[in-house]
């Protein structure tokens, strides 16, 4: 089977180097809202950010005070679709490499920062790089491993002047409780424990969404976090990216969104547009294969009709896990399945 929740990590050989100025908090919007609230802002705080992004992301800014302002993501190699002339009175310019794939255009990052307006980098999907112009980097590290706590955040300049506050104990033990159950699933075979591990997951998620804050992280996350293997797990979602792309047939019905990594690529997923996704989800998934939607519309985005876009990524986009986890054979394995279901849709 292909998909689901990390186990448990445990706490690794490596010590990493870490970056000045960092910040550890209990999820990625809680060290996004963190550095939200750390920045000087004077004036009207209006944030220039992604259409196609997370729900909570948004809520983060709003949370902090800032009013969404929103640009388009093309869906050949989800470049960012930045204006100029709406950079006018933005406060803060969010940035996203999707997917471990950075493709927005730097020279106008660089052209946001000299004008005096704060850059962002939302790294849920690209942990490992290292924007030059960004003022902020924050995000989740829980699509990468298994830890309760994924947030993590760096500033350029100078350290935060923010405090964290405590971490939430009943979101630790529904997080820890979801792992366990997962660990049970996998050892024991009984997918009822994985139907367990997802109930928690979603309560102790559902609840997050609504009483988010700038939390710190627990020491567990810290530990692992620090003393996590970063380049053995490059190395190996890098081959089994390859080892899918290498592995396709021609793709009917679907077609990948990358299909090259250039030096600086960390998928964090192998993402496609499939034309039917319901359909294509469904055939995955009775041959061993989950897959996940990243992500629908956000509610608070004015008009999908406005970011052509984001609406068609939002309506076809449909991701697969590539991680640690799984070995060349897993991933010959997937590729045969994707090959499977193109011939089921040329023989439909």
């Amino acid at each position: 089977m292909i998909g689901g929740m990390f186990e448990k990590e445990k706490i690794g050989n490596v010590t990493n180097a870490e970056r000045v100025n960092t910040i550890y908090a209990m999820s990625g919007r809680c060290a996004l809202y963190a550095c939200l609230l750390d920045m000087d802002i004077k004036g009207e705080k209006t944030a220039y950010v992604p259409a196609y992004t997370c729900e909570t992301v948004l809520s983060s800014y709003l949370k902090a005070g800032f009013s969404l302002r929103f640009y388009d993501t093309d869906p050949e190699g989800l470049v960012s679709l930045f204006k100029e002339e709406d950079l006018k009175g933005a406060s803060v310019l969010g940035i996203c490499g999707y997917y471990g794939f950075v493709r927005y255009d730097e020279n106008f990052v660089k052209k946001a920062r000299e004008k005096g307006i704060e850059v962002l980098l939302d790294t849920t999907h690209s942990p490992t790089y290292i924007d030059p112009y960004a003022t902020y980097e924050a995000g989740s590290l829980r699509k990468w491993m298994g830890i309760a706590s994924g947030g993590i955040a760096f500033k350029s300049a100078s350290p935060f002047k923010i405090s964290l506050l405590p971490p939430d104990k009943e979101h630790l033990e529904g997080r820890y409780k979801a792992m366990e159950e997962r660990s049970l699933s996998l050892s024991s075979g009984d997918l009822s424990y994985d139907a367990k591990a997802s109930e928690t997951f979603w309560n102790t998620e559902m609840r997050l969404r609504k009483m988010f804050d700038a939390y710190d992280s627990d020491e567990y996350s810290k530990e692992v976090i620090r003393h996590y293997d970063f380049d053995s797990m490059i190395k190996i979602r890098r081959a089994n990216f390859n080892t899918i792309i290498k592995n396709l047939k021609d793709p009917k019905g679907w077609r990948p969104i990358f299909t090259k990594l250039r030096e600086s690529d960390v998928p964090s997923h192998f993402s496609l547009y499939a034309d039917d996704r319901d359909s294509m989800q469904k055939f995955l998934k009775q041959r061993g294969v989950n897959s996940t939607v990243y992500w629908p519309e956000p509610p608070m985005l004015d008009d999908i009709d406005k970011y052509p876009g984001s609406k068609y990524i939002m309506q076809h986009i449909m991701s697969i896990q590539l991680d640690q986890r799984y070995e060349r054979d897993d991933m010959e394995m997937l590729a045969s399945v994707l090959n499977s279901y193109s011939e089921h849709v040329a023989q439909a």
